[in-house]
């Protein structure tokens, strides 16, 4: 099952793409989660990362840890209408799939920001039972985030 919620920001697409290709960044727009190490730099393709999320885990505190290794990274080009893609895959141990985020261009100072995810439970409980409520977490996590992302760009963050 997709999930995907998309929002409208007022940057160039390059400036989005920054944002939501380096996961190092997310956890300043992205609630409830911290970014829990596995690159340096970059990021590459073939990077392995994990971000962790629940209440308190800025603190220290335990959380969901998802792993994931990076697939696929396009740059966005707004002279070229090239949309930028990076896509992820998941590795577990609590969820299984596929994410990314694609930036396409609209013009010289606004881009559309699309957040996707194939992603689903690992476990014995089957896909078909858990889906319904991954979707509903997903959309509402997609929706709060993109929102924070876009107040974060609007006021010119870097």
């Amino acid at each position: 099952m997709r999930v995907e919620s998309a929002r409208l920001v007022p940057v160039e697409a390059s400036v989005a793409y920054a944002w939501v290709a380096d996961p190092r960044t997310h956890p300043r727009w992205i609630p409830l989660t911290r970014f829990d190490g596995g690159m340096r730099s970059g990021p590459e393709v073939g990077d392995e990362f994990t971000m962790v999320s629940g209440p308190r885990v800025r603190r220290g505190a335990r959380g969901l840890a998802d792993r994931m290794v990076v697939e696929e990274l396009t740059r966005p080009s707004t002279a070229a209408g090239r949309v930028g893609r990076t896509r992820l895959r998941k590795l577990g141990p609590v969820l299984l799939g596929d994410a990314g985020f694609d930036v396409v261009p609209v013009d010289a100072g606004r881009c559309r920001v699309v957040w996707w995810e194939e992603a689903y439970l690992a476990g014995p409980v089957p896909r078909a039972v858990t889906d319904p409520a991954v979707g509903l977490f997903l959309r509402a996590l997609m929706g709060v985030s993109l929102a924070r992302l876009n107040r974060r760009l609007a006021r010119g963050a870097r």
